[in-house]
């Protein structure tokens, strides 16, 4: 079955051996059509760990409370996974997280979804311990014929929903989890960055996951990009041009693309979200966003109901 969806076997031995997300798509459709289990991602992700996520699950751990550690894992998942991205909403009464999958075929997967939704279930269990349940849990899919399997690892869980995610409380959230060690916690963070690497099957799949890596930093240009990739920028020119791209255009498509999400979903202030795209004050990325669209962000996240 790996073979089928185009992965090596070894992959099976080296925890560390990247896969690409959508190959990991089709292994797990191929999985759950095989064992007649509409529930199959699900029970994937149920069986999750902590520790699975290393150095990053090791910084969450490290954090005062639960709330600082979901911050800690949205600013540095992307070191780790750029496949996922985490929205966080304040609702009344607590928190909904919404692992968002960056591939359009991944998120029309239902196995991809349950199993990213269930993973990080599972993370948030790994602090809040093994009899922990979401606040709520929701799918913006139809519900599955068997419900069970989703109460047992979910609890209280809805269908149909608008959007795909599960709540923390805000008695989840104040939880305390140590003292927090700042010199233990930036020596993780040390590591997570230095050993983040982009992923993707083209080169401007690379770009643009290093593009949306570098983007909060303020430094999102072609040398950066070069930089890590250790070529040269007229390289990365050449290599983008054979695949119809260029940097420009990879740049504004990634800015759009965080800047409508976090608009979308989230609720952080516009000047957190003009640097998550990489402007240094709220005005230069006001004027950029109504040059792109046409709207103010402001109107814009009013017109999505944020």
């Amino acid at each position: 079955m790996l073979r089928r969806a185009g992965l090596p076997v070894a992959a099976l031995d080296h925890s560390d051996y990247r896969i690409p997300v959508d190959r990991l798509q089709a292994l797990l459709a191929d999985c759950a059509k095989s064992a007649a289990s509409e529930e199959f991602g699900l029970l994937v992700g149920g069986a999750f760990k902590l520790s699975m996520i290393g150095p990053l699950g090791l910084l969450m751990r490290e954090q005062i409370n639960v709330r600082m550690a979901v911050d800690a894992l949205r600013r540095y998942l992307r070191y780790q996974d750029d496949n996922v991205e985490i929205l966080a909403t304040l609702e009344v009464g607590g928190l909904l997280i919404a692992p968002e999958l960056a591939s359009v075929r991944a998120r029309a997967s239902r196995q991809m979804v349950e199993l990213t939704l269930a993973t990080y279930v599972q993370v948030f269990r790994g602090l809040l311990g093994a009899r922990w349940r979401p606040a709520g849990a929701a799918f913006a899919h139809a519900a599955p014929a068997d419900l069970a399997p989703y109460q047992a690892l979910l609890g209280a869980v809805e269908f149909d929903a608008p959007q795909t995610g599960f709540r923390l409380s805000e008695a989840d959230l104040a939880t305390p989890l140590g003292e927090g060690d700042p010199r233990l916690t930036a020596e993780i963070v040390r590591m997570i960055v230095a050993g983040g690497a982009p992923s993707g099957d083209t080169v401007s799949e690379t770009v643009s996951a290093l593009i949306r890596r570098l983007l909060p930093e303020g430094e999102c240009n072609i040398d950066r990009v070069a930089q890590h990739l250790g070529i040269d920028r007229r390289t990365v020119h050449r290599r983008l041009a054979a695949e119809g791209k260029s940097f420009t255009q990879l740049l504004e498509t990634a800015r759009r693309e965080v800047a409508s999400r976090q608009l979308r979903h989230g609720d952080l202030p516009l000047s957190e979200v003009a640097t998550l795209v990489g402007f240094s004050s709220p005005s230069t990325f006001s004027r950029w966003f109504r040059q792109a669209t046409g709207m103010q962000p402001s109107e814009y996240r009013r017109s999505q109901g944020g």
